[in-house]
């Protein structure tokens, strides 16, 4: 069984979907997901399979849409799958309990629900999960599940020839190189990251990643060729850290980090932007937390640290946080705490 905390979660939403539909029903609404309409800022993604799913979040495979690998990205968007949710969204029923934590559900008048069901354009942002495998084992990640869900782990090189082909032919101009996985566990990366670059020119890449295998050339090399990487870094020791994020190595990431800094900086290079990524909890929420993570950001000269608040897992809700007891400490965007340090 997976953990509690996602236990809990699962139940939580399967509790939430009841709600959501008897509210809309109630009030005469219904629903329509922005993701679906190909105006997602967030969600679509292509899974390490080849499946495509129309969220982010999708642990169960209750999301997918498609597959690339038999199908072009417009076929998965103007397919079965796709036109069924839209159409079940528009009756007020929610197609998937993960629709319930999902940024793109907008709760609308019936009748415009409906209007809107039909209309849909293939994406400008897509995520690429090139892998979604990781050495990580946190609280809150249903690592069990996701090995189960995917039939293949990691893309080959074919395989990232042909997404990219796809989301050039799409037009797609922004791409997220991740999700379930830790990206840089691709001994291939750098060369998944050249093909997309060769096929799209131009298009902007971001990822996220543990930064702990961000430690040879071939791996800073290929983090050169993104736009933007958020390092997850969550505490300030090695035994904060582990209480969430299991098999980090405290030191090294930092170290790793500040290599990475080094070696673009060498190179006089404003990209990628490094930034470190602290999600709170009520273990590493302190101000003197707080205060130490940027001071030692400064020492690693990343570009800027944020703070973001989480929900999961249910016991380290971080309340100090979200009573605003930080409000003094850099400003805030989208409910994120953030200090650009360069």
């Amino acid at each position: 069984m997976d953990s509690l905390a996602t236990y809990v979660a699962t139940v939580l939403r399967i509790i939430l979907k009841k709600y959501l539909t008897i509210k809309a029903r109630l009030q005469g609404k219904a629903f329509f997901c922005r993701a679906l309409a190909g105006n997602s800022d967030v969600n679509v993604c292509i899974n390490s399979d080849m499946t495509v799913s129309c969220t982010c979040h999708d642990i169960d495979a209750s999301g997918h849409i498609g597959d690339v690998s038999r199908q072009s990205l417009s076929e998965v968007f103007s397919g079965e799958t796709a036109a069924r949710f839209r159409a079940e969204l528009a009756e007020g029923r929610l197609p998937t309990p993960l629709c319930t934590r999902c940024c793109d559900l907008r709760m609308v008048d019936k009748d415009k629900a409906r209007k809107l069901a039909d209309k849909y354009h293939l994406p400008r942002f897509i995520m690429v999960e090139n892998t979604s495998a990781c050495n990580l084992r946190c609280v809150s990640c249903p690592r069990k599940r996701i090995r189960r869900m995917r039939s293949k782990a990691s893309m080959s090189l074919d395989d990232i020839r042909k997404v990219a082909a796809e989301l050039h032919k799409a037009g797609v101009k922004r791409i997220a190189y991740l999700n379930q996985g830790e990206p840089f566990l691709s001994k291939n990366i750098r060369r998944e990251l050249e093909i997309i670059r060769q096929i799209i020119p131009g298009v902007w890449i971001n990822t996220s990643t543990n930064g702990q295998f961000i430690d040879t050339q071939d791996k800073r090399d290929a983090a050169l060729l993104m736009d933007r990487i958020h390092v997850s870094l969550d505490g300030v020791t090695q035994e904060m850290v582990a209480k969430y994020q299991r098999g980090l190595d405290f030191d090294k990431v930092c170290r790793n980090i500040s290599q990475l800094v080094e070696y673009r900086d060498s190179k006089g290079l404003s990209k990628p932007l490094i930034i470190w990524k602290y999600l709170l909890f009520r273990w590493n929420e302190r101000r003197e937390h707080l205060e130490r993570a940027i001071e030692l950001a400064r020492e690693m000269n990343v570009d800027r640290i944020e703070f973001e608040k989480t929900v999961s897992p249910f016991y380290a809700i971080p309340f100090r946080s979200y009573l605003g007891f930080h409000k003094g400490i850099g400003e805030e965007e989208m409910g994120v705490r953030y200090l650009a340090l360069r």
